[in-house]
C-alpha cells in the first residue's frame, strides 16, 4: 500500500507513471508461538501424502513479520494502477524452529515458496474505487474487527462507493475449498467418518432436508451499507459463506441483502452491526455486534433455533498531533466472541479462510515429512471464537524516531473452529473448557536515517497459563525484534 500511495502522487502530475522499489530487512522477528509447530496429522493418504495443522497463533504472527527482501513495482495511468510485490521470506517452519526467529536465510530449503501474497489492479473514481487481485482489505474500525478480519490476504474483488454521506462496499473472495480426507477410491465412498470430506457429504444443517453439496467451491460474499456523518457512522454488514456449490448471481447479488439461501443448506450468513462516534478531534469510539444466530421460534425445524450466538467489540482510538512532542496514537479494545461464533456442522460453511503452506524445509526421507501445512484463519475476529480479550496499543512518532507498545490480556476457551459445531453450541458463554490465559507486553523502537535506512530494536514477554489449552502448561517466554532495513524507490512520469 505504501507504493500504491506513491503511484497516486506520481499520477497526479502526469497521465502515467512507472515505479519500482526494493526493501531489504535483516534481523530477528520474534513473536508469540504455539507450544508445538504442528498439532496433529489432519490429512493422510496411503504412505505418500500427509498434511499437518499449524496452530492459528503461530500462523497469525508469522504473517506479520517482514520479508528479508522485497521487490515491488507498478504502473499508473490516470486513475488506474497496477501493483506487484515479490517478497523473499523465511519458511514458516524454519522461522518457528529458529531460536532467535531470524527472518534471513541463505538456504533454498529454508525459503518460503508460498509467494507472492500481494498483487492487484485498482481504479479510483470520483466516488470510490474498484480493486481486484490478491490483497488484504482494511474494512474494520480496528485490527480486532468482527467482520473480515483474520485472513492474511484474499483473492478477491472489492467495490467501494461513497457519494456524500452514503457508504457502500461489496467484496467477493474465492476461498480455498480443500477438505481434509480422501475417498478410498476415485469416485468411491468415503469411509472415514471423522474426515471433513465425509462430514460435508453426510452431515446436515437445519432445513437442509437430505440435500448434499460437495462441489469444490467455497466463496465469501460481503456487503456493507451505511452512512457516515463525520461525527458518527452506522453500518450494517452481511457476510455469507457459500460452500459446496458454485456461486450464482442470485447468491452474490451486490444489491440484495439476506439472500435467503440458508434454508437450502449451502449458505451460512451472519450480520454485524457497527456504530461509531467521533467525540473529539482525532478520536473515535466504535461498537460492533456480530450476530451468527438469534433464538427464534420461526423456521422449518419444528422447534426453536438452538440459541443466540452473539459476539461484541467495543473500542476507542485517539490520535493526537503536537508541534513539540510529535504524534501519539492510542487504542483500547475489548472483544467477546461466542464459543460457536463462525462455526457450523458442514466444513465448507465454517467462517475460515484455509491457507496451505507448501514447504521444502523437511526432506522426503524424514519420518515426519509433510507435503503440506494448513492454517485456518478466521473470517471474523482474528483470534477466533470463545474469547474474552483486552488489547491496548500506543504509538509515538517524533521526527526520525518512533515507539510502539502493545499490552494484551487474552483469555480463550478450548472451543475453536475445528470443534464440532454441536459440541460448541451447547456452551452458552465464552471461556469454556480448559481456558488459556496470556499476558503480553511487546515494545519496539525504530529510528530512520539517511536515504531510507531504518533500524529497529525491541522485544516482548508473555506470561501464560494452560498454553494451547493444556492443563498446567504455565510459564514465561521472551522474544527479540531487531534489525536494519534499507528501502530504495524510483518513479518516473510518462
Amino acid at each position: 500500500m505504501y507504493l500504491y500511495g506513491l503511484l497516486l502522487v506520481s499520477a497526479a502530475f502526469a497521465e502515467g507513471s512507472f515505479s519500482v522499489g526494493t526493501n531489504v530487512s535483516l534481523g530477528v522477528e520474534g513473536a508469540p508461538k504455539a507450544s508445538v509447530f504442528a498439532v496433529d496429522t489432519v490429512d493422510f493418504y496411503s504412505s505418500n501424502w500427509r498434511g499437518l495443522q499449524i496452530p492459528l497463533e503461530t500462523g497469525r504472527n508469522y504473517e506479520t513479520i517482514d520479508p528479508f527482501f522485497d521487490l515491488y513495482f507498478g504502473g499508473a495511468y490516470k486513475d488506474f494502477s497496477v501493483y506487484f510485490n515479490f517478497p523473499l521470506r523465511k519458511d514458516i517452519e524454519a522461522w518457528y524452529e529458529d531460536d532467535y526467529s531470524s527472518n534471513v536465510t541463505l538456504s533454498p530449503d529454508h525459503l518460503d515458496i508460498n509467494v507472492p501474497t500481494e498483487g492487484y489492479a485498482k481504479w479510483v473514481y470520483g466516488a470510490g474505487f474498484l480493486q481486484a487481485g490478491r490483497f488484504k482489505p482494511e474494512m474494520g474500525p480496528s485490527p480486532n474487527t468482527l467482520a473480515l478480519g483474520g485472513a492474511p490476504y484474499h483473492d478477491a474483488i472489492l467495490w467501494n462507493f461513497s457519494p456524500s454521506i452514503f457508504r457502500y462496499d461489496f467484496f467477493i473472495s474465492s476461498l480455498n475449498s480443500h477438505l481434509h480426507g480422501t475417498p478410498s477410491t476415485v469416485g468411491g465412498e468415503v469411509t472415514d467418518t471423522t474426515s471433513e470430506v465425509w462430514k460435508q457429504a453426510n452431515l446436515e444443517v437445519d432445513n437442509q432436508r437430505n440435500r448434499s453439496y460437495t462441489e469444490p467451491y467455497k466463496t465469501l460474499v460481503y456487503h456493507r451499507v451505511g452512512v457516515d456523518l463525520n461525527f458518527a457512522w452506522l453500518y450494517i454488514i452481511e457476510q455469507s459463506v457459500i460452500g459446496g456449490k458454485q456461486v450464482e448471481f442470485r447468491t452474490i447479488n451486490p444489491f440484495m441483502f439476506w439472500h435467503d439461501n440458508y434454508a437450502s443448506g449451502y449458505t451460512k450468513a451472519n450480520v454485524t452491526l457497527e456504530l461509531g462516534f467521533r467525540p473529539t478531534k482525532g478520536g473515535s469510539f466504535y461498537y460492533q455486534m456480530g450476530i451468527d444466530d438469534i433464538k427464534s421460534p420461526v423456521g422449518e425445524t419444528g422447534k426453536n433455533s438452538t440459541r443466540g450466538i452473539l459476539s461484541y467489540l467495543v473500542g476507542y482510538n485517539q490520535k493526537i498531533d503536537t508541534k513539540s512532542w510529535g504524534s501519539f496514537d492510542f487504542r483500547l479494545d475489548a472483544v467477546y466472541t461466542d464459543p460457536a461464533a463462525g462455526n457450523e456442522r458442514l466444513p465448507l460453511l465454517k467462517y475460515t479462510s484455509r491457507r496451505m503452506y507448501r514447504s521444502n524445509y523437511r526432506d522426503q526421507s524424514d519420518a515426519d515429512f509433510a507435503d503440506m501445512f494448513f492454517v485456518d484463519y478466521p473470517l471474523g475476529y482474528r483470534r477466533g471464537p470463545d474469547a474474552k480479550d483486552l488489547w491496548f496499543t500506543t504509538a509515538w512518532n517524533y521526527g526520525r524516531h518512533s515507539v510502539e507498545l502493545e499490552l494484551a490480556w487474552l483469555r480463550q476457551g478450548d472451543k475453536d473452529l475445528y470443534t464440532d459445531y454441536d459440541e460448541a453450541v451447547v456452551c452458552k458463554q465464552a471461556l469454556s473448557g480448559v481456558v488459556e490465559r496470556q499476558y503480553i507486553l511487546d515494545l519496539t523502537y525504530k529510528a530512520s536515517f539517511w536515504k531510507g535506512l531504518q533500524a529497529r530494536l525491541g522485544g516482548g514477554v508473555r506470561h501464560y497459563r494452560n498454553l494451547d489449552h493444556i492443563e498446567g502448561a504455565d510459564g514465561f517466554d521472551f522474544w527479540l525484534t531487531s534489525g536494519i532495513s534499507l528501502n530504495f524507490f524510483y518513479s518516473k512520469d510518462l
